[in-house]
């Protein structure tokens, strides 16, 4: 039967569930079924049924309740699951949903953990995701990004790729195989934290405590297989702004009053600006003029520097624009407080915190996604090396601090590469005088590598292999950090495929539909593979 699966899945390209709607697939649920049934499909087995009918079928459905699920406005960090009444919303969404497709559903802690489940017995497949998505700044979206569209074979909005995508392909692929009379030989799990991108507690707090399933795949980072991530770390920097000199230094034109880049510590800064006014004795037509030469100075180095410089009131404004990426992925992106420093390094300032801020990033950041100019870089075979990435500045209080977002493989232990930092911030605070320091509130996070022994990665693998015709694939190590840590064994499966872009807390953020066709049809063969005709040796508790 597997053999006949395997085939009956390669029989469509993935862009052929992207063509003309199959026939089959209009009317209810039922109805579609029964196109699909064995009295329809004679000779056929039910797992070639569910892989015809997952193919022609899933699609529509996946892209629609993907569009459902975006709706909600789900932002952790603006207020946590238990009193974010778009979580609640959406949890009643997700009930509604169960319910008129036969599955179990429950709300566990504070709305810290929706659980849909499929069949009896003990726990045998948990799919993991979550339903939180990271901030989207309208001004950084050509597109509302609570409002999801399609447009040239993409589907647009905040969370369609991270996570809420791949939950709809999970859900579509479990209603489909009930769909046709299928029965798992244990519970499947769907099971959607709501706090992954800000407090994992309540998550934490399920995973120790709820019964675990046998197998644990989540789907919330890369294909092929994920089975290894790195450490997350949160270093802050800070320093006060200080009064205005009465007596400006000669030569000196301005002085840096505000200072602004980045929306979150876990993207790359898209756009970076700084305000500038006049010190005493100078004009602010003076100042514009010299950041303008600034910016023309630096763009021969810099051939990817956009700038724009105005006067805006008392101030001069400079902004510099960059690529906002993930900032597991900082690499990919172009960060713009890189440029700002260096254009703001050819400026004569007045030396307050805020010069003294942007120097540090200028001699310590600038150009460097791997901590070298700090003096922290290390590297591991397979999870590569450290990622540095600054990502939020910002003037507040009186002081200017600066966020930078870690993410450290193995190699090293927790004291050795604390030991590293706190040797970076004794550079820093030479660099600048004193003045810039290390603020509270370090977190140094593990790196986590997981069992691959047993099925999982096999089956997994295996999948992969034959859909992407990538028969040399082995498994990786991502820069992130997903709920697989939490659980023994769990490994990462997609949603991103390897030389594919990922935009996931990026602005305009997106999937290609025939990510999501693929990516229901693997996870559904994996289902049915793991949880509904599975080998022995599968079922076997770890």
């Amino acid at each position: 039967m597997r053999t006949r699966l395997l085939a009956a899945l390669c029989l469509l390209a993935p862009t052929a569930a992207l063509a003309a709607k199959d026939p089959r697939c209009a009317g209810k649920p039922a109805a579609r079924a029964a196109r699909f049934s064995d009295t329809a499909l004679k000779g056929t087995s039910a797992a070639e049924r569910y892989a015809a009918y997952i193919q022609a079928c899933a699609l529509d459905d996946v892209v629609a309740l993907t569009q459902g699920l975006v709706r909600f406005k789900t932002v952790s960090s603006e207020a946590p699951a238990a009193k974010n009444p778009e979580m609640a919303a959406m949890g009643r969404y997700l009930e509604t949903w169960a319910k008129q497709h036969g599955f179990a559903f429950r709300t566990v802690g504070e709305r810290d953990v929706f659980e849909l489940s499929w069949g009896e017995g003990e726990p045998l497949l948990g799919l993991v995701f979550h339903g939180d998505v990271v901030p989207a700044a309208a001004h950084e979206w050509k597109r509302p990004p609570f409002k999801p569209v399609l447009e040239k074979g993409r589907l647009y909005g905040r969370g369609v790729e991270d996570d809420k995508g791949p939950i709809a392909s999970a859900l579509v692929a479990l209603a489909m195989a009930k769909d046709l009379g299928m029965k798992p030989q244990g519970r499947v799990l769907v099971i959607i934290g709501n706090g992954e991108e800000s407090d994992w507690s309540g998550m934490k707090k399920y995973a120790d405590t709820e019964p675990k399933p046998t197998h644990v795949i989540s789907v919330d980072s890369g294909y092929p297989v994920m089975a290894a991530q790195s450490g997350f770390v949160a270093w802050t920097l800070e320093a006060p702004v200080g009064a205005p000199a009465a007596t400006p230094k000669e030569g000196t034109t301005a002085r840096a009053v505000d200072v602004t880049a980045g929306e979150f510590l876990t993207q790359v800064p898209g756009t970076a600006t700084l305000k500038l006014s006049a010190v005493k004795g100078q004009t602010l037509e003076a100042v514009l003029a010299q950041v303008k030469a600034a910016i023309a100075a630096e763009q021969p180095a810099r051939k990817d520097l956009k700038a724009d410089v105005k006067r805006e009131g008392a101030t001069v404004v400079l902004t510099t624009h960059g690529n906002a990426v993930h900032s597991s992925v900082a690499d990919e992106g172009h960060n713009a407080l890189w440029d700002l420093s260096a254009v703001a390094a050819r400026l004569p300032l007045e030396d307050n915190g805020i010069a003294a801020m942007l120097r540090v990033v200028a001699k310590r950041f600038d150009g460097d996604h791997h901590g070298d100019k700090l003096g922290v870089a290390y590297k591991d075979t397979l999870m590569g090396p450290l990622l540095v990435a600054p990502t939020v500045l910002r003037v507040k209080d009186g002081a200017v601090s600066l966020g930078i977002n870690m993410r450290r493989p193995q190699g090293r232990d927790a004291p050795t590469f604390n030991a590293s930092l706190d040797a970076a911030a004794k550079r820093v605070g030479e660099d600048s005088g004193g003045q810039v320091k290390e603020s509270s509130g370090r977190y140094v996070g593990d790196p986590h590598v997981a069992d691959t022994s047993g099925p999982l990665v096999q089956t997994l693998m295996d999948i992969f292999k034959r859909q992407r015709k990538a028969p040399d694939a082995v498994p990786g190590s991502i820069r992130g950090g997903t709920y697989a840590r939490l659980f023994p064994r769990a490994v990462d499966f997609g949603p991103a495929f390897p030389n594919e872009p990922y935009t996931g807390h990026a602005p305009d953020e997106s999937i290609a539909l025939e990510t999501l066709d693929l990516s229901t049809r693997m996870l559904a063969e994996a289902v049915h593979t793991l949880a509904i005709s599975p080998a022995p040796d599968a079922k076997a508790t770890p």
